[in-house]
């Protein structure tokens, strides 16, 4: 039997399964324009924008997930090998709100509403291994709201259901876009101000399957405002 594995080694797999995701299940602008055009639209362009690229890219984000979800799978039964696998891979697990008594005995607390988390590395029905939290984002043009959203939703999993780490991942964000995302003072702020665990979360931009994954850790993304990509 091996070492027991840790978080960080969780977070190595993901590295190396996004890094196997193909193209076909980005879903990026290039893709989104093309079915824009085999249905013969011609959308303004705040339509374009506010509605179309949104649900188009809700629908690959799902695509993307599932296929990343094949390829994590792969990579954890190779690495966790004849490791008695308590930690396991769920998606979409829907997260309840727990009772006063759970509170108590286990020591967590509530989460502010009921959340569906992209990925879960974790053990089931303990507070014990709880490695990893994923969310995901396949919106080219990722705002400043849709970021902070799903950072707030890692937060709360670390801080109240003791997840060691989170990790948010946008997908499709070129480097122009994504410079300027990081640029805005408005979300630094309010990461800054708003996010209780800068240091156990780590963010995540790739923008196709041959472009470089681009990953910082999320205190030190605040504390180094003027980012270089």
């Amino acid at each position: 039997m091996g070492r027991e594995l840790k978080t960080s080694d969780y977070i190595k797999f993901l590295r190396r399964a996004i890094g196997q995701v193909r193209n076909e299940y980005y879903g990026n602008e290039k893709w989104i324009q093309s079915m824009i055009n085999g249905a013969d639209l011609n959308p303004t362009k705040n339509q374009l924008e506010e509605t179309i690229i949104p649900h188009l890219s809700k629908h690959y984000e799902r695509v993307f997930c599932y296929e990343l979800y094949h390829q994590l799978r792969r990579v954890l039964q190779k690495e966790q090998g004849d490791l008695e696998k308590k930690v396991i891979l769920q998606a979409e697990l829907q997260k309840k709100q727990i009772s006063d008594e759970v509170e108590d005995l286990m020591g967590i607390s509530k989460l502010e509403g009921r959340y569906i988390p992209d990925f879960l590395i974790h053990e089931p029905h303990t507070v014990s291994n709880q490695n990893l939290i994923i969310e995901v984002k396949a919106n080219p043009n990722l705002n400043d709201n849709e970021m902070l959203d799903d950072i707030k939703k890692i937060d709360q999993f670390i801080s109240r259901y003791r997840f060691e780490k989170g990790v948010f991942l946008s997908i499709n964000i070129s480097k122009e876009k994504l410079k300027k995302l990081l640029s805005s003072k408005k979300l630094l702020s309010c990461l800054e101000s708003e996010i209780e665990n800068h240091e156990k979360i780590l963010v995540m931009f790739k923008e196709s399957h041959e472009s470089e994954l681009i990953h910082r850790n999320l205190g030190k993304l605040i504390e180094n405002m003027d980012i270089r990509l």
